[in-house]
């Protein structure tokens, strides 16, 4: 028996890159982000920073923040190896390592904007806009920001109220919901 889906998307979400305070670089430009990952950008005035080795953290291969790497920002291109020390298992963990590497503005991390923001994780960090656009709920519903992940309700196709499936995928998408989606700091698709 072939089951039909119906999908739709309810809260949004981003990838966000964090650099020190004492970093200069405010902005990248989502090719330049995509070099330092592949390791071919390996200095920071290649991108108008100090001339300061860049040391690009990355969480481990199971993290769904290395997947949204992978999906949302290399575009089929591989991720350079890190050092195992640069692999870092937790989020917290790697804000913390890009916080505290080597006492220099060097290190370079990301996260789901959520984790970084709302979470506060990236205090004492600086969350670089990409090309040229802050990461925030309006810049991901609108899709300035390049590096952004829907999250989806989804229920069977013919489904009527009052079934369950049905009542939370109406409700997800409701103002109710959609507030709910937004105080959670996430941000909602429809605000």
């Amino acid at each position: 028996m072939d089951v039909e889906w119906v999908m739709e998307p309810f809260a949004l979400d981003g990838l966000i890159f964090v650099v020190s305070a004492e970093n200069p670089v405010g902005s990248l430009t989502a090719e330049q982000v995509r070099k330092l990952y592949t390791g071919e950008i390996t200095n920071w005035k290649d991108v108008g920073g100090a001339d300061e080795p860049v040391a690009a953290f990355q969480r481990n291969a199971e993290a769904g923040s290395q997947t949204m790497m992978k999906k949302l920002v290399m575009d089929g291109l591989e991720l350079a190896q890190p050092p195992t020390e640069r692999v870092v298992e937790t989020m917290y963990g790697l804000m913390e390592a890009v916080r505290g590497f080597d006492g220099s503005a060097g290190a370079i991390g990301y996260s789901v904007y959520y984790y970084a923001n709302d979470m506060r994780m990236a205090e004492g960090l600086k969350i670089l806009q990409i090309d040229g656009v802050d990461p925030a709920p309006e810049t991901f519903r609108d899709g300035s920001y390049p590096f952004t992940s829907p999250y989806y309700v989804l229920r069977r196709s013919g489904q009527q109220a009052p079934e369950g499936a049905k009542v939370l995928f109406d409700w997800m998408l409701s103002a109710e919901g959609q507030r709910l989606v937004s105080a959670m700091g996430y941000a909602a698709v429809n605000p």
